[in-house]
């Protein structure tokens, strides 16, 4: 089977948009695609996972219509992590081949890793969903009806999307399950969060907001590879000069998302020369600058990212903190697979969110890749998402 860490890697094998040499999986991206997100035009309800609308997909992907699944690109309702309101959230849905097994398909939902902050950066927009569309095929064929959400702000101009806040991306990955289950009467209620990178983090976020939010569904268990679980180391490496390549790539979409938490962040108060008069250029996910963007980063000088005062350090330091992980225990258990190699999300962080959350209780499968960078291997990820649909037990790692 394809790797879906390795097949994320179309659209962005790292956290930041592919320019890191060290993603040597990294096929070449498709030509460019001119996607725009539509104007919403969805009058909300105020109910979670209420199906606002729903298209079929399939002929914009022949890649995946051509093994037989079918396709709906859906538009949904959910919640805000920042302020409570409902949003407009799109993606896409892919049913296999055949017919349901008893008791309905059961649903994967699968959170992306970082495409741009944009709101025509969701993969719902793209005819190979940004290369995510070996993800669904994969799951497709392995008998789930697998979901593509592209985040609130992506896909859609409804909002803006808040950058790695977990409370957002969490709802959008639990109502994209109640979405799915409501427009597509053959799945079942039994279902589970996976993802790379930011996706990790949003599969994550998810089985904490499970127990209070996801009332109507079943969640059997999450997995969440290089998930970003503490970036306020990051924050403090920004400060010091000493950020990896793809880290700065990546310091752009974290200062965006702050200012969508807090308003009174301002990233050029965290950005040197070079980023602010490429700040355009830094937040595109457009692959045609791909190269400009390489070339911004490369002449950016060590310190671009330090905070131009201790005062907006820790201000800063405040908001990335709230949007650390784990925050609550998790009902149900999760397999975390990090890379020892990875120089985006240090190894040592992930190991420490583990930590943190077997403190709590939570029942984790963790796994250290010792040869993996960003993109680890997903095998025993699939084997545990099995597991939990088949209701086999788990043995902690804690």
């Amino acid at each position: 089977m394809r790797s879906y860490s390795r097949s994320t890697s179309a659209a962005l094998c790292c956290l930041a948009l592919a320019v890191t040499a060290g993603c040597s999986s990294t096929p070449e991206p498709a030509a460019t695609e001119s996607t725009s997100a539509p104007e919403p035009q969805y009058e909300l309800t105020g109910v979670p996972g209420t199906v606002l609308d729903s298209e079929d997909f399939g002929e914009r992907s022949t890649e995946l219509s051509d093994t037989g699944t079918t396709l709906y690109r859906l538009v949904y309702e959910s919640t805000s992590g920042v302020d409570g309101s409902p949003t407009a959230v799109s993606g896409v849905a892919a049913v296999p081949a055949g017919s349901p097994p008893e008791g309905g398909w059961p649903i994967v939902v699968y959170g992306h890793g970082t495409t741009g902050v944009q709101a025509g950066c969701g993969p719902s927009l793209s005819s190979y969903l940004l290369g995510y569309h070996y993800v669904v095929k994969d799951f497709a064929e392995l008998g789930y009806v697998t979901v593509l959400p592209d985040y609130q702000g992506l896909g859609t101009s409804g909002g803006t999307h808040p950058y790695l806040e977990p409370r957002t991306a969490g709802y959008n990955m639990i109502d994209a399950a109640r979405a799915t289950h409501a427009a597509l009467p053959d799945t079942s209620t039994e279902w589970a969060a996976a993802g790379l990178s930011q996706g990790g983090h949003a599969a994550w976020a998810a089985n904490e907001l499970d127990a209070t939010y996801g009332q109507g569904m079943e969640l059997v268990g999450s997995a969440s590879l290089s998930p970003p679980t503490d970036l306020t180391p990051l924050v403090r490496a920004a400060e010091e000069g000493t950020l990896t390549t793809p880290q700065k790539e990546m310091l752009p979409y974290l200062l965006y998302g702050a200012e969508q938490v807090d308003p009174s962040i301002d990233p050029n108060a965290y950005s040197g020369s070079v980023a602010q008069d490429n700040s355009e250029l830094l937040l595109s996910c457009d692959s045609g600058g791909a190269d400009a963007r390489k070339q911004a980063v490369e002449a950016m000088a060590p310190d671009e990212f330090a905070a131009d005062s201790a005062e907006s350090e820790q201000k800063l330091l405040d908001v990335i903190g709230r949007n650390t992980l784990p925050q609550v225990r998790t009902e149900v258990p999760m397999y975390v697979a990090y890379g020892a190699l990875d120089d985006v999300i240090l190894a040592q962080w992930t190991a420490d969110g583990i930590e943190k959350a077997c403190a709590l209780g939570d029942s984790v499968v963790a796994e250290e890749q010792p040869e993996a960078g960003h993109d680890v291997s997903d095998e025993a990820a699939i084997s545990f998402i099995s597991d939990r649909f088949a209701g086999r037990p788990v043995t902690s790692t804690c």
